[in-house]
């Protein structure tokens, strides 16, 4: 799952994704990303961008982290902010950040580190 609020990053992610052999789905605020996730299978990975509207990158894996279902899926946070004025999860699926800009081998061989399969999702869940 990979969830920001600029469209081009999405569309360049899903499609790095997509060229890797991966599925993904996106959403462009961590609401939509909760509700995607109650009716999805749940994902082997989550990329999200840290500040967003309705629910930031942070809410959202705090969100998450306490709910036993989704509680295990790794999360990285994408952001174009300086580290060190982010406030970060504490939970243990928050495995890092990527700093925006970001190279795409960067990204593919994070995702690779952090899963073990390649996702299918049913056609109700892709966007």
């Amino acid at each position: 799952m990979v969830i920001d609020d600029d469209k081009e990053i999405l569309n360049l992610l899903s499609i790095l994704l997509k060229n890797s052999g991966y599925k993904s789905i996106t959403a462009t605020n961590g609401s939509t990303a909760l509700e995607y996730l109650k009716k999805c299978p749940a994902p082997a990975l989550i990329l999200t961008d840290y500040s967003m509207p309705k629910l930031n990158g942070y809410q959202f894996i705090e969100k998450i982290a306490s709910q036993p279902q989704y509680k295990d899926i790794p999360v990285v946070i994408l952001t174009g902010s300086e580290i060190n004025d982010l406030e970060l999860p504490s939970s243990s699926n928050f495995k890092g950040i990527i700093q925006k800009p970001f190279k795409l081998n960067t990204v593919l061989e994070i995702v690779k580190l952090l899963t073990t399969k390649k996702e299918k999702y049913p056609a109700a869940c892709q966007v």
